[in-house]
């Protein structure tokens, strides 16, 4: 079997098929900062650290079946269970966050569910004593020019899906791909930088669109154009990205010269390339969507907390009902290359009177598939629309959520530090 057909069926290989619940799983960054408003150190030291706040909360966590990791500056990441329902995450969620508050009130700490740090730069931020971390620190200084602000300086919320089938697949990474302007504009949450407001620029977008464009951005900007083929096109594109980093035998992280794709062909050609190998490798890619053995969708800003469930409402609502995948299948297929090309640019701005294809306003669109979304969670019948719709209704209002930040803030007429953990 070839290496190329080795990624793919590493991909297709957790494939729950069509009568099976398609369960979901999220991941949530967050920030955590002292009673000085200074975020706190990653590596143990002399006060508490993100590192000994992730030992805790492993230790109290240990019989959940969420897990918990650190980012390059120390955010902390929650990793869900695998639920059926939103609501189910939603329990899971709040679980945490009351774990966590526990924690950081006993040491003076505040957490902060925001997708760009408002106040640091990355010079200000340790990095965390991980070789993996220090080679992807060592790769984004040679490639684009905010890849230190994406490792110390964003938090995201991720999406999970189960993959049905390679159809499944195929139809659900080409529709979340070409979503990706709609979820950065209704998911926005970086209003500020370095200390000021950010006006209509797409923060955290702006920042992963400059970080590296070997790897990152999305599938149209890697000539994964159509939905047939997209899977084997996917599976090109990733052997030919340059490594980051490579396992040895005992799986430790080692610094790599060759592309993803050479260096699986000569573990190939040794006999002795392992799945994990194939799971680092497909792990170096960073698109907006992106695939393991599992649908990622990655281009949603961290929210406030009461907020986290509603990209997620919004994404289900669209991926999981056959009726409104084909309605979105049919709008994006009607569109040339270039609407396609002139939609995506649509993510930098929070701009929604911008021009879009078809004669639309940026923000027409964005009502037309948010419908569509909230008609899929009726479908889907179990009770999650609100989480969408409620969210969606504000936002119409009242612009993305770092629109609506700035305006506030500029009118509490407080220091931006004060302001933000008021």
């Amino acid at each position: 079997m070839s290496i190329h057909n080795k990624v793919q069926s590493y991909i297709l290989s957790n494939n729950i098929g069509d009568n099976v619940a398609r369960k979901i799983g999220i991941e949530v960054e967050c920030f955590i900062f002292n009673k000085n408003y200074n975020r706190i150190p990653v590596n143990r030291g002399a006060t508490y650290s993100a590192t000994d706040l992730l030992e805790e909360l492993n230790s109290i966590e240990k019989t959940s079946t969420a897990s918990f990791s650190l980012e390059p500056g120390g955010q902390i990441e929650w990793a869900s269970p695998a639920c059926e329902t939103i609501q189910e995450l939603e329990r899971s969620f709040l679980n945490y966050k009351k774990t966590l508050d526990k924690i950081l009130d006993r040491e003076g700490y505040k957490s902060l569910f925001i997708g760009v740090d408002p106040l640091n730069e990355p010079d200000d931020i340790e990095l965390i004593d991980h070789m993996k971390y220090q080679l992807m620190n060592e790769n984004m200084e040679e490639n684009g020019s905010l890849g230190k602000w994406m490792m110390r300086n964003t938090c995201s919320i991720q999406i999970n899906y189960d993959i049905r089938s390679k159809k499944d697949l195929e139809e659900s990474i080409y529709i979340l791909d070409c979503l990706h302007p709609v979820l950065s504009f209704l998911f926005s949450n970086s209003p500020f930088y370095k200390g000021e407001v950010v006006g209509n620029l797409n923060l955290r977008n702006h920042i992963w669109e400059n970080t590296d464009d070997s790897r990152c951005r999305s599938l149209i900007n890697h000539g994964i154009l159509h939905k047939g083929s997209i899977l084997d096109t996917y599976c090109d594109f990733v052997l030919q990205v340059p490594g980051i980093f490579k396992l040895d035998g005992k799986y430790n992280i080692q610094k790599t010269v060759l592309t993803l794709g050479d260096e699986l062909k000569i573990k190939h050609s040794k006999k002795i390339l392992r799945k994990e190998d194939i799971k680092a490798a497909l792990h170096q890619i960073f698109t907006n969507v992106r695939l393991k053995n599992l649908i990622e969708v990655r281009d949603i800003d961290c929210l406030p907390f009461n907020n986290i469930m509603a990209p997620v409402s919004f994404v289900t609502g669209i991926i999981d009902i056959p009726m409104i995948r084909r309605k979105l299948l049919s709008i994006f297929n009607s569109w040339k290359l270039e609407d396609k090309l002139l939609w995506n640019e649509l993510a930098k701005s929070l701009n929604g009177d911008i021009d879009g294809p078809g004669g639309k306003s940026f923000l027409d669109w964005i009502k037309i598939i948010s419908e569509l979304s909230i008609d899929g969670l009726i479908e889907r019948d179990k009770g999650e629309e609100n989480y969408f719709s409620n969210f969606l209704e504000d936002i119409l209002i009242l612009g993305p959520l770092s629109i609506q930040e700035q305006i506030n803030y500029k009118k509490s007429d407080k220091l931006l530090n004060k302001y933000i953990f008021s």
